[in-house]
């Protein structure tokens, strides 16, 4: 029998991670293959990289001497390079589920709208369930700040697991 996709959206806040508990809870690892999904802003557009003048730049004998030049960044290096980040970011989160029998991926995910983005992937990779955190908005919150996982519970057509912050 085919495990579930479980697609678990991630960013930068600590809001984000809190759904971890309940997922290992309520989610069992021997079932389930997990996709943590690492959403953030694409690349800003390419840019030029400063020449590393501590390098010792010598002309051989005879040349004459040679400055060094700025080099192109490429959008598709900066997305490595974000890759790299987030896979060092996460890796007590990945080191965890791995202690806990989990197999899984992690996917970065680059889109200026996050709920967009994680739709798509939603629909790409085949997803079963999802499982998020949420802020829960009320009130007059809710009416000027989108809540991400709410729009996501509504669009998604499928299971969505939610978890709201532990109360300090």
């Amino acid at each position: 029998m085919p495990k579930n996709r479980v697609l678990i959206p991630l960013n930068q806040s600590e809001l984000s991670q809190q759904i971890l508990p309940h997922v290992e809870k309520f989610i069992p690892a021997q079932e389930n293959d997990l996709i943590l999904f690492y959403v953030t802003n694409p690349p800003s557009n390419v840019g030029l990289g400063e020449p590393d003048l501590s390098a010792g730049y010598l002309p051989l004998p005879g040349e004459e001497n040679i400055t060094p030049a700025l080099h192109p960044i490429y959008a598709t290096q900066q997305e490595d390079s974000i890759r790299a980040h987030v896979e060092a970011e996460l890796i007590p989160v990945t080191h965890r589920l791995k202690e806990a029998g989990y197999e899984f991926s992690l996917v970065v995910g680059f889109g200026k709208d996050p709920v967009e983005t994680i739709l798509r992937e939603i629909s790409e990779k085949k997803i079963n369930l999802v499982a998020m955190s949420t802020l829960a908005r009320v009130g007059v919150t809710r009416f000027f700040f989108r809540n991400i996982a709410d729009t996501i519970a509504r669009e998604a057509n499928l299971p969505v697991l939610l978890a709201y912050p532990a109360k300090r």
